[in-house]
């Protein structure tokens, strides 16, 4: 938004009871006791409003997964969480909003299972490869309900969207620095382009993630996570243990 041009000067100083109230984190501003209920809140959050905020976000991933998005409501919520229909208010603006609370508990799980430990550093690649992905594929097993749902909202929703284009944007720029960093070692190959390649093998494991744990296709574990990790190295370069001791090319 730019400023008021025709206003002139009149408003160029607000006196400090008419400022405009700030903005949450919605991008909306407060209004209504709900509203200066949250802002009180934010400002002194306590253990047990932790808990409370909590306990609705787990009872809002039930009413999600259990009745999805659309007809999930927020008097669902909050009976599943045992408030009080409008202490819901005190912690979320709607229903969109808690959505986006557990779409973030959600995104923090899988960045844990994707972020490499210190010591994957001075690990075999492939095996740290291997690893990787079957912790990714663990924690959408774990969340394949609600993650699923996550992806047929964000076809409408436009923050859940960017919500999830970050996570994907994060994925792939920790395997585009992983494969720079194989590179740089001379064990991946070296006319792989990193960024393009980490992007094509992110929406794989997660295409296939989302078409076995939560679209109805059958596959064995073991072998999955396997010919997942074997396709992903020799995508790379990346030397397999049964290849012989070479790169596949």
């Amino acid at each position: 938004m730019g400023d008021n041009g025709g206003m002139g000067e009149a408003n160029a100083v607000r006196p400090a009871a008419r400022r405009r109230p700030a903005r949450t984190r919605g991008g909306w501003e407060p209004a209504g006791t709900a509203a200066a209920r949250r802002t009180a809140h934010g400002e002194r959050v306590t253990a047990k409003g932790l808990r409370t905020r909590e306990e609705l976000v787990a009872a809002a991933r039930r009413v999600f997964e259990r009745d999805g998005y659309s007809a999930a409501r927020v008097a669902d919520i909050a009976a599943e969480a045992g408030v009080a229909h409008g202490s819901f208010y005190t912690y979320f603006s709607s229903k969109q909003d808690v959505f986006l609370a557990v779409m973030r508990s959600v995104g923090d799980q899988f960045t844990a299972a994707v972020t490499p430990p210190p010591a994957a550093e001075r690990a075999d690649p492939y095996q740290a490869l291997d690893r990787a992905n079957r912790r990714f594929l663990d924690a959408y097993r774990a969340n394949s309900a609600i993650w699923a749902l996550a992806e047929q909202v964000a076809t409408i929703d436009p923050r859940i969207h960017r919500i999830r284009l970050q996570g994907r944007r994060e994925h792939v720029d920790r395997v585009a620095k992983a494969i720079r960093r194989w590179q740089d070692r001379g064990l991946a190959d070296p006319d792989v382009d990193p960024e393009t390649t980490a992007g094509a093998l992110v929406s794989m494991i997660s295409n296939f993630a989302y078409w076995w744990l939560a679209g109805g296709d059958s596959y064995e574990p073991e072998a999955a996570a396997a010919t997942l990790t074997r396709i992903w190295a020799r995508a790379v370069g990346l030397r397999c243990p049964d290849a012989g001791g070479t790169r596949p090319r």
